[in-house]
């Protein structure tokens, strides 16, 4: 691989990287549903992740036994989720 696709690499990379930091700061307060291993599914409020994306912080979790104030989701049993990115919000 030569120096220019190395380079190349680093700049789409670091914008890769810029375009998740960018989600992240959108996904915060939108309602999410988040679907489960065992065919469950769950909804709540995004409010954040870790550093390495292993876990996900969720507010106002309704889960199928009842209501979470805060919830902490591994990213190992999460499937799939799926949020309105045109919910008008007053953000």
């Amino acid at each position: 691989m030569s120096s220019s696709e190395d380079s190349d690499n680093q700049v789409l990379s670091a914008q890769l990287r810029e375009k998740f930091l960018q989600f992240l700061l959108f996904a915060v307060e939108k309602e999410t549903v988040f679907s489960l291993h065992e065919n469950t599914s769950v909804k709540g409020m995004f409010a954040a992740c870790d550093s390495e994306l292993l876990q996900i912080i969720v507010t106002d979790l309704q889960t199928p036994s009842g209501l979470r104030k805060e919830a902490i989701l591994r990213t190992s049993d999460i499937i799939s989720f799926t949020m309105d990115i045109n919910a008008d919000d007053d953000k």
